[in-house]
């Protein structure tokens, strides 16, 4: 009779890229608490970028886009948000697994701020739009939080960054 808590002794255990996929499970969950807020802003940095992306006419189908459109076009828009995507998630995944990678809190605060930066502009531009008349409420409250969880997101890296400048 099988028992399903027992380990099972295969060649995949001892196989080194499952070593690597183990070691780096094991970082990500050791330290999900405390970056879960890092987390969970990938995701809406992910599907904007990706809408930015496919959705090409997105910058002509509201006011509420002028304040983004005015700094760069929807496609640098949509390749810089991806970009910050990537390093966000690249450094939560080696951030606790990788000892000897100490830049992980570095990128994760550029990750953290270049998206604040992103954010804001977007939510004030909806929020203008809201102002004016021409926009629902909903936009700003929603893309506000973004805005919040961005600048937890900063402090909490900074702080990182401070204590590997102490060795702590």
């Amino acid at each position: 009779m099988l028992n399903p808590g027992a380990k099972i002794q295969t060649e995949q255990q001892d196989d080194p890229g499952m070593i690597i996929v183990r070691r780096i499970t094991q970082g990500i969950y050791a330290h999900l608490p405390i970056r879960v807020t890092e987390w969970g802003m990938a995701w809406p940095a992910l599907a904007m970028g990706l809408a930015l992306k496919y959705q090409h006419d997105m910058f002509t189908t509201s006011p509420s886009f002028s304040r983004l459109a005015a700094i760069a076009s929807q496609e640098t828009w949509s390749v810089f948000v991806l970009a910050c995507c990537l390093m966000r998630i690249i450094a939560l995944t080696v951030n606790g697994t990788f000892s000897g990678f100490g830049i992980s809190p570095h990128m994760r605060l550029i990750a953290s701020l270049a998206c604040l930066f992103f954010w804001s502009r977007y939510c004030l531009g909806f929020l203008d739009a809201s102002m004016d008349g021409g926009g629902a409420w909903s936009a700003p409250a929603m893309y506000s939080t973004a805005v919040l969880f961005e600048i937890i997101n900063s402090y909490r890296s900074w702080v990182d960054v401070l204590r590997g400048r102490q060795g702590k």
